[in-house]
């Protein structure tokens, strides 16, 4: 009561510079307090679902040479391309809406089939020249999902009067859901790819929030078709849902995937906070092999001139900080 009788009291310079050190020792016992509030929650983050499921997503592999497939900015992915150019045989890009660049990119780039798939918006993309692409009017479905299920709760969830327009209209048969679900093994059967070579195709997959399914219940053995895989995961702040997600990472580390770079969607939303750990509510990752030494140090967060945000007139996401230690 005192202290603070002198301050409001206090006045010119002398007072100025009294007012000054006295909200600095206010600011910086805020600063202690808050730290420690921080430092007890991250004490009581011992192993669990979400300890395990950040660490899944720490960096690990690491990458002689990283390049930029696609657009400037949304739609753009940073990839691994070591020993791309050998050996594989298609790419498959799930999440279209009008326009892949990512896509293009690797079919020109590698000369390889890409199958595009988007039941959403049936408009196909600019095909760049020469290039071999399908495209089709599906959406990926979860290995034990059901079609009609997942078209019908697909459609219920559009605001009135989307769904016409997103219709195949005579396109299908009466005996077909207005949007097409399938599985990657369905797919790749159509594909003419069942039988693809372990290690043959590339993947890249944004389906807003359905991936944690599809990667949770997909067999290992169609996993192990990817070469690399870039997915762009969303809402990780649904802690509820972090059983899934670990689920979904945990399979695609059994496929011998880990993680090799990680974007902040800064379209995403917020930073979410696990106590000492933190990480953007969207992330952009690219997995490729696991290295056969265990996880490599000093991998780089940031690739410049490379990695460009998502929103081009919104800031960059910070940096994750994920545990590398159970």
């Amino acid at each position: 009561m005192k202290a603070a009788l002198v301050f409001l009291l206090a006045t010119g310079a002398e007072g100025a510079s009294l007012r000054s050190k006295t909200q600095s020792q206010a600011l910086a016992a805020e600063s202690q307090a808050l730290q420690h509030k921080i430092q007890s929650y991250a004490d009581s983050l011992k192993p669990g679902v979400t300890h395990d499921f950040l660490k899944t997503l720490r960096l690990c592999a690491p990458c002689t040479k990283y390049e930029r497939y696609g657009e400037p900015n949304d739609g753009g992915y940073v990839m691994c391309s070591d020993g791309l150019e050998k050996g594989i045989v298609g790419a498959y890009s799930y999440g279209i809406n009008g326009f892949d660049g990512w896509g293009m990119v690797v079919a020109d780039k590698y000369h390889i089939p890409l199958n595009e798939y988007d039941c959403t918006n049936l408009k196909a993309p600019v095909v760049c020249k020469g290039c071999d692409v399908h495209f089709h009017g599906e959406c990926l479905l979860n290995y034990k999902g059901n079609a009609k299920a997942s078209s019908e709760e697909f459609e219920q969830s559009q605001p009135e009067g989307v769904g016409d327009s997103l219709s195949f209209g005579d396109e299908r048969s009466n005996n077909q859901e207005r949007f097409a679900f399938k599985t990657l093994t369905q797919m790749f059967k159509e594909s003419g790819q069942a039988k693809a070579k372990d290690r043959s195709l590339l993947l890249k997959i944004d389906v807003e929030a359905a991936e944690w399914k599809i990667f949770a219940e997909e067999p290992v053995e169609n996993m192990k078709k990817f070469r690399e895989i870039v997915v762009e995961y969303h809402w990780l702040h649904e802690v509820e849902n972090h059983k899934l997600y670990l689920q979904a990472v945990k399979k695609i580390e059994q496929a011998g995937f880990s993680v090799s770079h990680m974007h902040g969607n800064n379209y995403g939303g917020a930073m979410q906070e696990y106590g000492k750990y933190s990480i953007p509510d969207v992330i952009e990752v690219a997995y490729i092999q696991t290295p056969k030494d265990g996880c490599a140090a000093d991998i780089p967060y940031n690739i410049p001139d490379l990695d460009m945000p998502n929103r081009k007139e919104m800031p960059e996401m910070p940096d994750a900080v994920l545990p590398a230690k159970l």
